[in-house]
């Protein structure tokens, strides 16, 4: 916590030079506490500012062995919602079982497996959630299947062993971006039933005011969150990890890099060139996209960072119909994935 939050907090000036060395004394162990724990201090500036709601936090040992617990079925505001949560803590466990998990009722999750001094990546799968409240469900025209399509399903898994197996943080969303998207700005995050082009109806009666206002705490409860995290930690990369439809002309892999500092643009260009050298063929930059709003966010407040967005074409792990996910083709993409910023952990940490 920094000095001028906590001189805020005071409520009266202080009088005397030994109240001002008390309070310094006070300040310096404070945060020789919290500095030992980079995620109990961003716990307590999550809590602190009471922006959130409740949340959870413990390890993935502690959430699987408490699973069933009536408890954590009731933090969620749905059971769908809980379930969906519920099985990535299985799948996860023993394997990982000592990373650090924080949770929303709404189904932001965070893994963290920072490690101090060491190489750390931020990886966000912002658009792998499909979850949609049943109450805005009932007001949606009958086309789930079709949104399922646009998801970037089965991201979370292809993706999350690149902070699992090394260093870092990684952020899931279970939440439908149909609902919230993320990758928009607070303006357009609820989308309309004009505001796709494949789709001519979204919506039989649009969220009512209230219903919108509540979609729109939760965008503001992850954009608080993500900034209180690069307030915290500190990151070597820092990538918004998508995949996008088998459309024709598509490549199977895209690097978005229009928010990239200049000084990256080298190492962004190796990670292409590592999966020409896997065997994907079709790699290319800011096609079809360039990278959405949430890294001209970051961008915006912290100008010198590595930020980049990536997508992968769904035709390298789902099937034609891309209603199928093929398991044996995630495991291998996933496998490729930890190759290629492996690779790019060793570079950087001699630059």
């Amino acid at each position: 916590m920094h000095l001028n939050t906590i001189f805020k907090q005071i409520n009266r000036p202080i009088r005397t030079i030994y109240e001002r060395f008390f309070l310094f004394k006070i300040v310096r162990d404070a945060t020789h506490v919290l500095a030992k724990d980079l995620n109990e201090t961003f716990v307590t500036l999550l809590k602190s500012y009471k922006i959130l709601g409740r949340i959870l936090n413990g390890t993935v040992e502690e959430f699987y062995k408490n699973r069933s617990r009536l408890w954590f079925k009731k933090f969620f505001v749905e059971k769908e919602l809980y379930e969906l949560v519920k099985q990535d803590i299985e799948s996860l466990y023993p394997k990982y079982k000592d990373v650090k998990v924080i949770m929303t009722k709404r189904g932001v999750v965070i893994y963290d497996n920072y490690k101090k001094n060491s190489f750390n990546i931020l990886l966000m799968t912002i658009h792998s959630g499909t979850w949609i409240d049943n109450k805005l469900e009932k007001r949606m025209c009958p086309i789930k299947s079709k949104l399922l399509r646009e998801e970037d399903i089965a991201t979370d898994k292809i993706y999350r062993n690149i902070v699992l197996e090394q260093n870092g943080i990684w952020i899931d969303n279970k939440q439908s971006r149909f609902i919230c998207d993320f990758n928009r700005d607070m303006n357009s995050a609820i989308h309309t039933s004009t505001s796709q082009q494949w789709i001519k109806k979204i919506w039989k009666e649009p969220p009512t005011e209230a219903q919108k206002k509540h979609i729109l705490d939760s965008y503001k409860e992850f954009y608080f969150t993500l900034t209180r995290l690069l307030e915290t930690y500190r990151f070597n990369i820092i990538f918004d990890a998508h995949s996008m439809r088998n459309l024709p002309g598509r490549p199977s892999v895209s690097f978005g890099t229009r928010y990239v500092p200049l000084f990256y643009i080298p190492i962004v260009k190796k990670l292409a060139k590592k999966f020409n050298n896997l065997g994907y063929e079709k790699v290319r930059f800011n096609y079809p996209f360039k990278g959405g709003y949430i890294l001209q966010f970051l961008s915006t407040k912290f100008p010198d960072i590595f930020i980049f967005s990536m997508e992968i074409n769904k035709r390298l792990y789902m099937d034609k119909t891309e209603k199928i996910i093929k398991k044996r083709k995630v495991k291998k993409l996933s496998e490729n994935l930890l190759k290629v910023f492996k690779f790019e952990e060793n570079a950087l940490k001699k630059s």
